[in-house]
């Protein structure tokens, strides 16, 4: 269901990488055939495709499922009247912090704070009225709805999501080889004791060398600086 595949194209690779399911890409697609079966909003199969991201691992995660807008239009149909989006809790800013745009969703029935925003480093059409508004409509719905908290992410945010998910899987990278050697190079050209060594990588809960991140890696360089 939803096109998955024992493999998927990598573009870094050039070529077919093994596929692996995480957790809540299960949770969510057990809840999307749920509602698909039960007939609850008149959504198919065909409202959802999933959403991947390559691993340092060398594996394709499927990480959640992206339910298009339309999806969310027809959810929001059929929600009771007390949980429908309404036009009337919306206003806007068009002076947002980093110069946003942004609507803002504030309902006191509903219990519900929701925001929609656009930047020119998140939206790259020329729509971005409409774009800040379709975001902001399809949080609302995803969160009346309850969808939003089985890993059911909407179009308009399936780039992003995809995106974080990217810098987060960089920044958790292990440092190279050429970086380890030049280390430690360092710690020995300076006479730098193991004991010292272990206290700093202890610091970012590290035992070696090889074990130290990209994203921590500058850090432990300046502190090594420190101790010399």
């Amino acid at each position: 269901m939803f096109n998955e595949q024992k493999e998927e194209y990598s573009s870094k690779k050039g070529q077919n990488i093994p596929v692996w399911q995480s957790p809540k890409y299960i949770q969510a697609k057990k809840k999307a055939i749920e509602i698909i079966d039960k007939k609850e909003y008149g959504l198919t199969e065909g409202d959802f495709w999933i959403l991947m991201n390559e691993t340092k691992t060398g594996k394709m995660q499927y990480t959640g499922l992206i339910i298009s807008h339309i999806g969310c239009l027809k959810i929001n149909d059929k929600l009771e009247e007390k949980l429908k989006f309404n036009p009337e809790s919306i206003t806007i800013d068009k002076e947002g912090y980093g110069n946003t745009l942004v609507y803002t969703y504030s309902n006191k029935e509903q219990g519900l704070y929701e925001v929609g925003e656009v930047s020119k480093e998140n939206c790259k059409n020329s729509y971005p009225y409409a774009m800040a508004l379709k975001r902001c409509f399809d949080r609302v719905v995803l969160k009346n709805s309850r969808l939003a908290y089985e890993s059911i992410y909407s179009d308009s945010e399936g780039a992003d999501i995809g995106k974080e998910q990217s810098e987060k899987e960089v920044a958790e990278e292990k440092i190279s080889k050429t970086k380890v050697d030049a280390l430690k190079q360092a710690i020995a050209k300076n006479k730098m004791s193991d004991a010292v060594v272990s206290l700093i990588l202890a610091g970012y809960d590290y035992a070696k060398i090889e074990d130290i991140e990209v994203k921590n890696y500058m850090n432990i360089v300046n502190d090594f600086k420190a101790k010399k």
